[in-house]
């Protein structure tokens, strides 16, 4: 019994030292203090409901992006919420979301999401997803900007909608 003590103990000295990664999870911290195995996608809930067009159309009313805090560091996160309102005909609408992060100018990240299952119909739609900081992200400001395109059927995707906003990794 005593060799499982101790054995437990070592075990917990090389994950505290950085020897022994933890597996990745949602909002787990790694041993060197980043949070790690945090999603990038986000689902869209929809949270009122607007009248339908015809089909083959949509109209985008409402596109918007927040980060809070403004003010992040490294190995820290932020919360991105998108706002979207919109209105759309019946069928099946295929629904992009790209998201592009710039630092000085340069596309640092980008992420693109298939979110048309997500967006059923008319109505007003909120998500979050928590960004994490990466350790080694200089600081400076930064840009987020998203795209929407739409496509229905086997049409060619149109842009819909565009949304930015900006935050800040402090030293």
């Amino acid at each position: 019994m005593p060799h499982w003590r101790t054995l437990g103990a070592v075990s917990l000295v090389l994950v505290a030292v950085g020897c022994v990664p933890l597996p990745a999870h949602p909002h787990r911290t790694s041993a060197a203090g980043c949070r790690v195995g945090t999603a990038w996608s986000t689902a869209y809930a929809r949270t009122h409901i607007l009248g339908m067009l015809a089909p083959g159309e949509i109209q985008v009313l409402h596109y918007r992006l927040l980060v809070r805090p403004r003010r992040g560091r490294p190995c820290g996160s932020l919360v991105l919420t998108k706002e979207l309102a919109l209105r759309r005909g019946t069928g099946p609408l295929h629904i992009v979301e790209i998201r592009d992060f710039y630092t000085h100018g340069r596309l640092v990240a980008n992420h693109r999401a298939f979110i048309g299952h997500e967006i059923t119909g008319s109505g007003v739609y909120e998500a979050r997803v928590t960004l994490p900081i990466p350790r080694q992200a200089p600081p400076g400001r930064y840009e987020v900007v998203s795209l929407l395109y739409a496509r229905w059927g086997q049409g060619s995707p149109t842009l819909i909608a565009r949304a930015r906003t900006r935050f800040t990794v402090a030293p």
